[in-house]
């Protein structure tokens, strides 16, 4: 996570959680990397991603849950150095325990083999194995003739959807009059065709972002 943006969003309680955590992911490009609870009801919201996108997602995060009774703090750190980083290790540790669970079963699997005379066991093993390549076989062949179908189908419609909305405007005025600001630059993120920069859809008042979107063809 070198050169990367830690944005730390804390709260009372698991709903306050999820609804910051839901508001940043939707406000920017950021991954959440977890959410840590600590005593007396405290959980931590841990956001990583480009230190823009970061420090978006958190504002974004904080503007609607600022007003809450659950909301506490928020921080963002900007190219986290690697020894910090180090804080965060015990939980990828933690992520990465249900691993030695397939192990186990494999080591139990050897241990049963190893009873076997080899006669037994090259029954055992060569009737499963052949059995298994087969199923292969007929799930990439199913699996190409499903694909070919979808791709098939999923060109018609959008053949049909393009011809049907033709420069036809994605939004409209109306619509988008109802939306908060923040709402309004959640939706200019998502979209890539945007002719803002994500600097400009930071700073961009609600008027700005309404002609803006307002420009893209559906």
């Amino acid at each position: 996570m070198v050169e990367k943006a830690l944005g730390l969003i804390e709260v009372r309680g698991f709903l306050g959680a999820v609804v910051v955590a839901d508001a940043a992911l939707k406000a920017a490009n950021v991954s959440l990397l977890n959410v840590e609870t600590v005593k007396s009801g405290l959980n931590t919201v841990q956001l990583v991603g480009d230190v823009s996108a970061v420090r978006s997602a958190v504002e974004a995060a904080v503007e609607i849950a600022q007003d809450q009774p659950y909301y506490l703090h928020s921080h963002v750190i900007a190219r986290l150095d690697s020894q910090t980083d180090s804080i965060l290790n015990p939980i990828r540790k933690e992520e990465n325990k249900e691993f030695p669970k397939v192990e186990s079963v494999s080591l139990k699997e050897e241990s049963v083999l190893e009873s076997l005379d080899p006669v037994e066991e090259a029954e055992v093993i060569t009737e499963p194995l052949q059995s298994a390549i087969d199923e292969v076989v007929v799930e990439d062949i199913v699996s190409g003739v499903e694909d070919a179908i979808v791709e098939e189908i999923v060109s018609d419609i959008v053949t049909e959807e393009e011809i049907s909305t033709e420069r036809k405007q994605k939004y409209s005025e109306e619509e988008l009059n109802k939306f908060k600001v923040v709402e309004l630059r959640s939706i200019a993120y998502r979209e890539n065709k945007i002719n803002l920069s994500k600097k400009e859809i930071k700073f961009a008042n609600k008027q700005l972002l309404i002609q803006a979107l307002l420009k893209l063809k559906s």
